[in-house]
């Protein structure tokens, strides 16, 4: 199983490597031009087009990887979920655009729209960000048809138009434009799925057409657990984020996300690696729980022993890295790096458990752990922030996925330990 999970990754890791890639050179080009508020910004814009990215994606993209997955489903219903599922994300990203842009403007968008009008702002915005969602729909079949290779090539190409873009947008435009350009970069990398997708449309048969009930139930579990993740998740760190901008300013704030964005670039690198391979495999062993334990308690053991070393010479060399991936003075966040880096570790063996509940549609489960973590999360800040300051956020993330994996045991014990 091993020598077949690592071959399998190989090109994964390809991509991974491209993406790490384009990452390090977008938050240089923030860093080095705009300083320790660049990337403040960078990260607030990010956590933004996240909050309308990621129910799509981890909703009704898992969904697609799930059941085309599925050797018992037929071609038919396999399309009809491709269908239904295209309109549930264009639904999604309505009300998502209709609650945080037409409802909470001031809150969500302000801090971005500098020079910009708010019309024009939204004129760029709304269709990047819709063709970011169309691209990891479009990928979603790529990885459920487990065609990795091609499933890196596009990642490659689409990740040289993005730092392109972006490049043109932080070295020619305001900071509008400049974070508006990481959007539209992300936004033509459909544009690359959908050329691969139309030359293969006799092998791999899409279609577009009305959708129906039963898809949509299939799909709806899974947007349940996505509406966790994301108030859970990204609305949660949104929100704090701006308050820890009010409370500490956006100097001392870009010390803390340099940190947690190098914890970004770790879970990318695992979603990039193990979660395009690990996923789609899992979802196919389903129903066979001897077989599903195997694999799961394998790759997490490799997960962990990979993880450990690559964290390790993160923590010994920090300022190094600091300074490497940002720009002089960004070392001063190293002290920050000792409890992320245990957090990192406990959050990257929590998403291959988060996973399998994702897989078996456990939807309560899942939700309950996103809840539960959140709360721990809160809880730590609130109680530390007055003594701890910025060190109180990375204790709270420490003990957030501390607690994450703890339930996510629990929950998985049966499959775990029968």
């Amino acid at each position: 199983m091993k020598s077949n999970f690592l071959k399998s990754s190989s090109w994964s890791f390809t991509a991974v490597v491209f993406r790490a890639l384009g990452g390090f050179t977008i938050n240089k080009l923030f860093a080095v031009m705009l300083g320790t508020s660049g990337i403040t910004l960078l990260s607030h814009f990010q956590n933004l087009t996240s909050l309308f990215t990621l129910l799509p994606s981890e909703g009704v993209n898992r969904s697609i990887m799930k059941y085309w997955s599925d050797e018992t489903l037929t071609e038919e219903e396999r399309k009809r979920v491709f269908k239904t599922g295209f309109w549930v994300t264009a639904l999604l990203f309505s009300i998502t655009l209709g609650l945080l842009f037409f409802w909470k403007q001031d809150y969500f968008f302000d801090r971005f729209m500098q020079e910009m009008s708010p019309s024009r702002f939204l004129l760029i915005f709304v269709p990047s960000v819709f063709l970011m969602l169309m691209s990891g729909y479009l990928n979603s079949v790529i990885l459920a048809l487990r065609k990795v290779k091609t499933y890196a090539i596009i990642n490659i190409v689409g990740l040289v138009l993005l730092v392109a873009v972006v490049y043109g947008g932080v070295k020619f435009g305001a900071i509008d434009m400049a974070l508006l350009s990481f959007a539209i970069g992300y936004g033509l990398m459909a544009f690359v799925a959908l050329g691969y997708l139309l030359a293969k449309r006799r092998s791999i048969k899409l279609g577009f057409g009305s959708p129906d009930k039963q898809s949509f139930q299939r799909i709806w579990k899974f947007v349940l657990m996505a509406i966790s993740a994301i108030v859970f998740g990204r609305l949660l760190d949104f929100a704090v984020r701006d308050y820890v901008i009010d409370l500490y300013g956006l100097d001392r704030t870009g010390l803390w996300q340099s940190v947690a964005k190098m914890s970004t670039s770790y879970l990318l690198v695992f979603t990039g690696t193990v979660g395009v391979v690990y996923y789609p495999k899992m979802a196919s062993l389903i129903h066979e729980p001897g077989a599903l334990k195997s694999y799961v308690l394998k790759v997490m053991g490799f997960v962990a022993f990979v993880t450990v070393l690559c964290l390790g010479v993160y923590y010994l060399n920090k300022e190094f890295f600091l300074k490497l991936f940002f720009s002089q003075g960004f070392e001063r966040a190293a002290y920050l790096v000792r409890y992320q880096v245990i957090g990192d570790f406990f959050a990257i063996l929590s998403y291959l458990l988060a996973y399998v509940l994702s897989a078996r549609v456990e939807t309560v489960k899942y939700i309950g752990a996103q809840f539960v973590s959140a709360i721990i999360y809160l809880g730590t800040v609130g109680l530390l922030i007055d003594h701890f300051e910025l060190e109180a956020l990375t204790l709270g993330y420490l003990w957030r996925y501390l607690g994450f994996f703890i339930v996510l045991i629990i929950f998985n014990r049966r499959l775990l330990f029968r």
